[in-house]
């Protein structure tokens, strides 16, 4: 195809090159050897035509291997075609640089890639914006071919933003500024991320110019920090959403709700038109969930939830998105005293919980943990009755006696002198923890939560001579009262009340 470029319809790649010998050759035709070769060079040199000089010219014809370029007064230079991308047209000029002088030929030879990165070095300027391409990566940044001149773009000057793999932009072509170079050393620094910035800039105040307040936006979770996360809104535009805007309810980290790459959709709360800054809202997109919080929630309502996070003070619970409740330390057990709710519960609990109390002004629910089952010491008196043996476990020993488990939230106390009908010193001659006893029950107290227990042999039971015996010292005890006060004023009753009550079964006879 190369070989056909330019040439007249019917003629042959041969019949091209001919006439362009005939050209070269009607272009030197008067001159003298001398012209040729002795006198070539010297013109060359004092016509501006040394080698690495620059050069302008029109192209005169385009061979299959050679591009034959017209630098005026009868000078003519030659460029190998393969330094064009496309076929260059008939007349189009061309800088080149001079290579040399071909003296048998009487052409100066010249290249048409390095005039270009001649002229690169000559306009070089810092701040100019130069178009290259990513040729590879050493420990430093990447290495950029910007039109045959050799860069160096530093690592942080990549992108606007930390890039893991910074090999992914080799082969690509970028834009680039000059920051830093040396002709001498043919020394080059480039930085991409000032024309990220550049361009950034003056795409945010397009942007922000149509951008009101109180508008949806839909934009992707650049990065996640511990304060909120970046969302690019499109390329080179971020908005902040700070961390207390991602939830009616409380956030602790960023990371928990947001990842990298996510699609929002956002509302934007306020924009700074001199700075550019842009902050965003995602719970705004939603209703607030505390405005019609008391239609929803009443006290003693029974419902679930999920245990969010735990504080020395109580536990939070997840009642709905945005909606957290309380439940104190204090309401977590009936029978056990919480000295923390870890104890109880762990996060990521699912818990029946009953609302307490609702301050829909505050943003406040008490819940009761408690409260969600019965209280195991409501009729404990009917289900304990007094001398009634019961199964019971030790849950653990003090120096005075014994703790046991009788059912699930209720334990009852065997003091150290009730174990044996032997005197014993220490509880553990008997008991252990974990051992299975019979215990009898002594005195229940509801309201104290309190129930004495025995492991001794109840008494026998008086027989009906006994309780005759007794009845008949009573009476006579009865009949034996003095008519007259004592002296002092002081009466003592046998069968009385205060200081004067006797037991006459012990005066029996």
């Amino acid at each position: 195809m190369d070989g056909q470029l330019n040439q007249p319809a019917g003629q042959t790649t041969g019949q091209v090159e001919a006439d362009l010998d005939s050209e070269v050759a009607a272009a030197m035709s008067g001159m003298t050897s001398n012209d040729l070769y002795g006198g070539a060079e010297a013109k060359s040199q004092d016509d501006g035509y040394a080698p690495g000089t620059l050069v302008k010219g029109r192209v005169a014809n385009v061979a299959s291997s050679d591009v034959l370029v017209d630098l005026g007064g009868k000078m003519l230079g030659v460029i190998s075609r393969g330094e064009f991308e496309a076929a260059p047209a008939v007349g189009e000029e061309i800088e080149a640089l001079v290579e040399g002088l071909d003296a048998r030929g009487g052409l100066l030879n010249l290249s048409k890639k390095k005039a270009a990165t001649a002229a690169m070095w000559r306009d070089m300027q810092v701040g100019a914006v130069l178009d290259g391409r990513v040729s590879g990566m050493n420990k430093g940044g990447l290495e950029i071919d910007v039109h045959g001149v050799r860069g160096f773009v530093p690592a942080s000057q990549v992108d606007t933003h930390f890039l893991k793999d910074i090999s992914e932009l080799i082969g690509q072509t970028v834009r680039v500024e000059v920051t830093k170079f040396d002709r001498e050393q043919q020394n080059l620094v480039v930085s991409r991320r000032k024309v990220l910035e550049r361009e950034a800039v003056e795409r945010r105040a397009d942007y922000i110019r149509d951008l009101a307040e109180g508008a949806t936006v839909r934009g992707s979770v650049r990065a996640v920090m511990d304060y909120g996360a970046f969302v690019e809104l499109q390329p080179g535009v971020d908005g902040l959403l700070h961390v207390s805007d991602m939830s009616w309810g409380r956030v602790g980290k960023p990371a928990d709700v947001l990842q990298p790459g996510q699609d929002l959709e956002l509302r934007v709360l306020k924009i700074n038109r001199e700075t550019g800054k842009i902050s965003l809202g995602l719970k705004q997109i939603k209703s607030n969930p505390w405005e019609s919080i008391a239609e929803r929630y009443s006290p003693q309502m029974k419902m679930q939830g999920r245990v969010a996070r735990l504080a020395e003070f109580g536990a939070f619970v997840e009642l709905e998105e945005g909606v957290d409740g309380l439940i104190p330390i204090s309401e977590m057990s009936w029978t056990k005293r919480v000295r923390h709710p870890s104890e109880v519960v762990k996060e990521g609990d699912v818990v029946e919980v009953v609302v307490l109390n609702v301050d829909s002004e505050k943003h406040r629910i008490s819940l009761g943990l408690k409260q969600a089952s019965a209280n195991p010491w409501d009729n404990v008196a009917e289900r304990f009755p007094v001398n009634e043996m019961r199964a019971g476990k030790v849950l653990r020993i003090t120096e005075f006696g014994a703790f046991v488990e009788l059912e699930a939230g209720v334990e009852g106390l065997l003091h150290i002198s009730e174990i044996s009908d032997q005197r014993i010193k220490t509880v553990s001659e008997k008991l252990k923890v974990g051992d299975e006893i019979q215990v009898r029950v002594l005195k229940v107290d509801s309201e104290q939560k309190r129930v004495s227990l025995s492991m001794k042999q109840p008494p026998a039971p008086p027989t009906p001579e006994e309780l005759a015996a007794a009845a008949k010292a009573a009476a006579k005890l009865a009949a034996r009262k003095p008519a007259k006060p004592r002296r002092g004023g002081l009466e003592a009753g046998w069968m009385g009340s205060g200081l004067g009550a006797l037991d006459p079964s012990k005066f029996a006879g």
